[in-house]
């Protein structure tokens, strides 16, 4: 990366999958390297594995659970916090995320936050190399690539369940920003 600060606002949807335990961690690189502001939103399942609480204490900001909660400073967070973002990161991308969004269905924050942004969508997906290679997996990434969002593919990782070597590992950190750079500075021909 070229300069230290390339994104003044990232917005991070955070959901399900135990690749969620590096999030903490990639959130403090990220904010000490390309973005002067990080916020948060978490799904249900993403809180089974990490706390907002944690979340709050790596990106300084409030963290958004709910599509219908309110504060002073954000009293819609799926338009407010979109509207006001240079890019919009899932991470890590389950298939669960991953179908909603391919099919247009917005039943909680983080899928109604996608359908409402217009700033680029990143999706960073990890889950089971099944899961991965399933035939409906792939024709949701290939429906997401199709409305115009951006997938960073899956790396080689251990397999949780079983602790094999296995593709489906979020990406590393390294790989995730240099490919959101390339999202959000697009080469000019």
């Amino acid at each position: 990366m070229t300069e230290r600060f390339f994104i003044n606002n990232l917005l991070i949807g955070v959901t399900g999958s135990v690749g969620v335990l590096a999030v903490p961690e990639y959130i403090r690189l990220f904010r000490n390297g390309i973005a002067k502001n990080v916020h948060v939103m978490m799904s249900r399942s993403a809180q089974k594995f990490v706390t907002p609480y944690t979340m709050r204490l790596y990106s300084g900001n409030r963290v958004f659970t709910d599509s219908f909660d309110i504060s002073d400073a954000v009293k819609v967070p799926h338009i407010e916090l979109t509207r006001s973002c240079d890019v919009f990161v899932i991470m890590p991308a389950t298939a669960n995320i991953i179908g909603k969004v391919a099919n247009g269905i917005c039943d909680d924050l983080i899928s109604t936050a996608v359908l409402a942004c217009n700033a680029p969508v990143v999706f960073v997906p990890a889950m089971n190399p099944s899961m991965w290679s399933s035939r409906a997996n792939q024709k949701n990434l290939n429906a997401l690539k199709e409305l115009g969002h951006h997938v960073l593919p899956p790396s080689e990782g251990y397999e949780v369940a079983t602790m094999e070597p296995s593709f489906g590992s979020m990406a590393q950190f390294d790989a995730i920003a240099s490919f959101i750079e390339k999202v959000v500075k697009p080469s000019v021909p």
